[in-house]
């Protein structure tokens, strides 16, 4: 990972550990956004799991 990477990740990790305690619209919807990814795409016909939706939101 270049300098410039680390830094950007760093950076997030930060922001997402200062903005744990706070309610906002996106913690709202990060918590049952994972589901309704999932149930549509099976109702589509897609082969997908539980824990592949959930890890694009964290």
């Amino acid at each position: 990972m270049t300098k410039q990477e680390e830094s950007l990740t760093k950076a997030y990790r930060d922001y997402r550990k200062a903005n744990l305690g706070t309610k906002s619209v996106l913690s709202f919807l990060r918590s049952f956004m994972p589901e309704m990814i999932f149930r549509t795409t099976r109702l589509e016909g897609e082969k997908i799991s539980r824990r592949s939706v959930s890890s694009i939101f964290k």
